[in-house]
């Protein structure tokens, strides 16, 4: 049995789940290394109260509790086997109401995966019902080592790649502690031979329990090569894609959207919103900080706004953008981008401002339109809603990764790029210096990826994560992983994932790890498969 260091000895059992209304304080886990220290945090419980922290190995249950209370609310849900043998942590809410516990955990390779349950709770100076108050929602710890990944607990509800995520909710540090994913289809956006279906559905990542969950309800329209956004009320809002399986034989298609739709979380319904005045797939797209929705470029597809194949995108990027108004339902012309832009990296920089990174775009010549990637990064200023800077990249590229380090310089690598007539993904990295407008090339990454994940860390590095080699055609997927080192501008290698991952979701969560869920793998499949790596 696992077996943490004890406090004083408990005088009564300790471990509640109550109803969701009465789930007022949370306990998130930092850190997860045997041999190492957790730092648990409690938050929601008011300065000056006696606080509770049980951790559990199981989820047995016990009515113990409501023995004590006679409050049927109180049912435990999580075993007392190490709270009943003196295992439990207890102490006064500072005045700041964040109580910080530290957690040794046991240097013992055999818990390696083994999961703890923790949850908090305060007891009152009082009897009956109120006994037992500001209970949190379970936390869910999977121990590991460092530079290491572990499965989640549960797969994504379905296969899916071209699919979108944007943060859900963030924790007592700021972090992430839930994604919301919407959409997606099969791996190859471009096969005329394969038909193309795309998902209606959406569903949450729940960091604390480290599981997916469906959400109620289904999209008007399918979608995948979309975006989608939080609204300032708590909404999401799914954005343009494109629809499919159309056609038959050899002669599969998908439509470009120009719908849109806000999920409720509060109803567990979708709406139709106002649709926009342009056809986009593979947009960007930001919350402005009045509550409007801004969008800018995609590709618009052939003259019927169709997507057969690669052909299809090359040459159909909009500059154009547009603003909706949730209050209204209603859609407004917002500033042209200074160039066409589809599949460009979109980054909310931390002075609000947005950046619009490489993409495919063409120019004209004697009217016929030449297709190419991007090396200019685009800045929109929501304040004077203008595209007011742009700045020219050491490499063109499109269907990059990009995140701001924590010293404000933009970490740029991968894409496709190359001939536009023999496209490959790139091994090219930069930096761009928002606060000068200059970019510094770095080493290269050690193959070259496109559809890659990147997010900044804490310690002011940078991680790629996954991605795929080979072309818009026939991407294959790859299961690499890079640490960027900004003080001399390495790439290093870090653990492989344990399966091949591109165009799915990767995100850093408070708790210092990383998701990555769904996309393509097995060379041409989406999947479904979901793991977290330990830095």
């Amino acid at each position: 049995m696992l077996k943490f260091p004890s406090l004083t000895a408990l005088s009564v059992a300790l471990l509640v789940i109550a109803p969701a209304t009465a789930q007022d304080s949370a306990v998130m886990s930092y850190g997860d290394s045997i041999g190492a220290v957790s730092v648990l945090e409690v938050r929601g419980i008011p300065a000056g109260l006696d606080g509770y922290l049980i951790p559990a190995m199981t989820t047995g249950g016990s009515p113990y509790l409501v023995s004590l209370s006679g409050d049927s609310n109180d049912m435990l849900t999580i075993d007392l086997g190490l709270a009943m043998a003196g295992t439990y942590f207890t102490g006064r809410i500072p005045n700041n109401g964040l109580w910080k516990v530290n957690v040794p955990l046991p240097n013992i390779p055999s818990y390696v995966d083994v999961r703890v349950y923790w949850q908090a709770f305060s007891r009152q100076n009082a009897a009956g019902a109120d006994m037992f108050q500001h209970f949190s929602p379970v936390r869910t710890m999977s121990m590991n080592t460092p530079d290491r990944w572990q499965s989640s607990n549960n797969n994504g509800p379905a296969p899916s790649a071209n699919l979108s995520f944007c943060t859900a909710s963030t924790g007592g540090r700021g972090g992430i502690t839930e994604v919301f994913i919407s959409g997606g289809g099969p791996a190859l956006l471009t096969d005329t031979s394969t038909p193309y279906p795309t998902i209606n559905r959406a569903w949450m990542y729940d960091c604390m329990s480290d599981t997916h969950q469906l959400l109620p309800g289904a999209m008007t329209d399918g979608r995948a090569f979309h975006n989608s956004v939080k609204l300032q009320d708590g909404r999401f809002m799914v954005i343009g894609g494109i629809q499919g399986p159309y056609g038959s034989g050899n002669s599969y298609y998908s439509k470009v959207l120009n719908t849109c739709e806000i999920y409720d979380p509060a109803t567990g319904t979708w709406t139709a919103t106002a649709t926009m005045s342009k056809y986009r797939a593979g947009s960007c797209s930001m919350v402005l900080p009045d509550g409007r929705v801004f969008v800018a470029g995609g590709t618009e597809g052939n003259n019927q706004h169709n997507v057969g194949d690669v052909a299809d995108l090359l040459t159909t990027s909009l500059k154009t953008s547009e603003i909706y108004n949730p209050a209204t339902n209603s859609w407004s012309s917002g500033p042209n981008i200074q160039e066409p832009k589809a599949g460009a990296t979109g980054l909310v920089l931390d002075d609000g401002r947005f950046a619009l990174i490489g993409g495919i775009t063409f120019t004209t010549f004697l009217g016929i339109p030449i297709p190419d990637f991007s090396e200019k990064i685009c800045v929109y200023d929501p304040v004077a809603n203008s595209f007011n800077s742009q700045i020219t990249m050491k490499d063109k590229r499109g269907l990059g990764c990009a995140a701001q380090l924590t010293n404000g310089q933009v970490y740029i690598a991968g894409g496709a790029g190359g001939d536009i007539l023999n496209i490959g993904p790139i091994k090219k990295t930069e930096v761009w210096n928002p606060a000068n407008n200059s970019t510094t090339r770095k080493n290269d990454l050690s193959v070259g990826v496109a559809f890659s994940g990147c997010v900044a860390m804490e310690n002011g590095s940078a991680i790629v994560i996954g991605g795929a080699r080979g072309d818009l055609d026939d991407p294959i997927p790859v299961n690499n992983v890079w640490l960027f080192n900004p003080s001399n501008g390495s790439q290093t290698s870090l653990a492989a994932m344990p399966e091949t991952h591109g165009g799915g979701v990767v995100s850093l969560l408070d708790d210092g790890t990383i998701l990555v869920s769904g996309g393509e793998s097995n060379n041409g499949s989406a999947t479904n498969a979901a793991i977290t790596y330990s830095p």
